[in-house]
């Protein structure tokens, strides 16, 4: 039965239009004659490549993802044998993702598989290839309009690193003046409250390492620090990168430095290198902590708060609340453009670091679909932890070895790859479908981020715009925003209702909008509906977002 809404007052809360989904990505013909018969509708605009940092950013866990020669490491030369997968360079058809970034885990040489602890910053660890294999993905990416962030982790090095070990040497000599103030090296009463100390083997001294006692933490208000961090970051832009993913921002206030302005120095300094470079932050923090630090200027940080098991967008999958939702995402983009108003926001869903989604969303597929289009259709550059299109699972009971379970390309890789000690008695037991099936299902998660990502292309106003007004219907279950970039408005309407649809008038002379231009549902292929607008009623199937121009 259709929900009436009588009277709904929307001519003062809208004064744009927003929301959509489109027809399949691989091109469907059948999707594309259904969305053409549908009542109200519009021609979709064209896919159109960003050419700015508002990206679909795909994280790559660079060990875990596809191995090109065999030896159960994945690798650099295999990210690109995948390329074609994650985007093929034509954003109006076939069978790829359809993402414009990738985020690299780090890639630097380490004795660690996931390579945090940095000996070499400007080099490739080669059981990821060579500098030569780096060069080659970058060139393949920037043919499919791709930008490539890299991982950058100056919070700390590796204690393998020239520059620790030659402080230790320096120390062993009786001199505390050389490489010793690269980092945070202090004698016990010069200890600071709260952090951890391991000793210098035959001195009175001690280093700070608060992850591990393998990653002496840096003194990052050392000037000669700062020169060789630049000259790090030279390094990699020069090489083609569109900019750095930073570890652990939070951390920069260690041993006593100034963490926010070591952010705005590292920002400013990687603008000054490459006046478009794209700076993101890894603040695993509260809303309030996040919002100051966008003031250092950087562009970006990751939105912590709206991700995981118990995060907005999850959580709205739980109680169908979109109007709360919205009502969030507008406080918090009006609360961060504050601070910088060249803020991007980064949602997400899960990263290395967490469960994967899907194990707690429970392997329910319409969850997985309902989240990934609340979190996509957001404003700001999204980020798509890799496997998470394909609702990939993994628990907490083993660490961090389950949520870096290998890609399944087949499926026989999960009999291969897996992370150095990891317990899982059966890899397989993580896997829901492979790359290969979820390509030819049409009900499948991938097809939901494919459409969703071309919808994005169509309507870049999603991702930049400024949401205006969120329109409320007097259901929580059924809202919308008005969002507004260069002078064009859209309006983003979902109905998170399980079983039944929405209906409901919107005017057209606030809005000024044509018709629907597209449409994504949450339900199976076989249960899904149409949306329609006859005049200006619009009427929305259950668990389903469309998009008025």
């Amino acid at each position: 039965m259709i929900k009436k809404l009588i009277a709904i007052a929307m001519a003062a809360a809208l004064s744009a239009c927003a929301f959509s989904a489109c027809s399949s990505g691989n091109d469907n013909p059948s999707a594309s004659s259904q969305q053409s018969k549908a009542s109200g509708t519009v021609q979709p605009q064209k896919a159109v490549q960003s050419t700015d940092n508002y990206r679909n950013f795909y994280q790559i866990f660079v060990y875990s993802f596809c191995d090109s020669n065999g030896d159960d490491v994945g690798d650099i030369p295999g990210i690109v044998s995948k390329l074609d997968y994650l985007n093929d360079g034509d954003p109006e058809k076939g069978d790829d993702l359809g993402i414009d970034g990738i985020w690299l885990t780090p890639i630097a040489k380490s004795v660690s598989y996931h390579k945090y602890s940095v000996e070499d910053y400007c080099s490739i660890d080669e059981e990821f290839g060579t500098m030569e294999d780096f060069e080659k993905l970058i060139a393949e990416c920037k043919k499919r309009g791709i930008n490539v962030i890299t991982d950058l982790v100056v919070n700390h090095s590796s204690n393998r690193h020239e520059w620790f070990v030659k402080a230790c040497e320096e120390i062993n000599q009786g001199n505390p003046d050389g490489y010793a103030k690269y980092y945070h090296i202090v004698k016990e009463d010069d200890k600071t409250t709260g952090d951890k100390y391991y000793p210098i083997q035959g001195t009175d001294y001690y280093y700070e390492a608060n992850f591990s006692d393998t990653m002496p933490e840096l003194n990052l208000s050392n000037p000669d620090v700062r020169a060789e961090i630049k000259k790090i970051m030279k390094f990699w832009l020069d090489k083609g990168v569109a900019g750095f993913r930073l570890d652990a921002i939070k951390y920069y206030d260690t041993g006593g430095d100034d963490g926010k302005d070591f952010c705005k120095w590292i920002t400013d300094t990687a603008h000054e290198l490459k006046k478009d470079s794209y700076i993101i932050g890894e603040n695993y923090s509260g809303t309030g902590q996040i919002s100051d630090w966008y003031s250092t200027g950087i562009d970006s940080q990751f939105n912590f708060p709206m991700s995981s098991a118990i995060g907005d967008y999850v959580n709205t999958t739980r109680t169908r609340n979109v109007k709360k939702l919205y009502s969030t995402m507008q406080s918090w983009q009006k609360n961060i453009r504050s601070k910088n108003k060249n803020a991007i926001d980064s949602p997400f869903l899960s990263n290395h670091d967490m469960a994967r989604s899907a194990a707690y969303l429970v392997g329910n597929l319409e969850s997985e679909k309902l989240a990934a289009m609340l979190y996509m259709l957001s404003p700001g550059t999204p980020y798509i932890y890799y496997g998470e299109e394909l609702g990939m699972l993994g628990s907490d009971k083993d660490n961090d070895g389950t949520y870096r379970l290998p890609m399944p390309w087949e499926g026989d890789e999960w009999d291969k790859i897996l992370i150095p000690n990891t317990s899982v008695e059966s890899a397989e037991d993580y896997i829901v479908t492979t790359v290969k099936d979820a390509q030819k299902d049409e009900n499948s998660l991938f097809k939901t981020y494919q459409q969703l990502i071309k919808l994005k292309l169509q309507n870049p106003e999603i991702a930049r715009g400024t949401i205006t007004k969120v329109i409320e219907t007097g259901e929580n279950y059924a809202a919308g925003y008005v969002i507004e970039y260069d002078g064009k408005k859209v309006v983003i309407f979902c109905n998170a209702d399980k079983t039944e649809s929405f209906s409901g008038e919107i005017s057209k002379s606030d809005c000024g909008y044509s018709g629907i231009a597209g449409q994504v549902t949450a339900r199976s292929a076989g249960d899904s509906e149409q949306a329609k607008l006859e005049g200006s009623t619009l009427t929305v199937p259950p668990m389903t977002a469309v998009i008025l121009r």
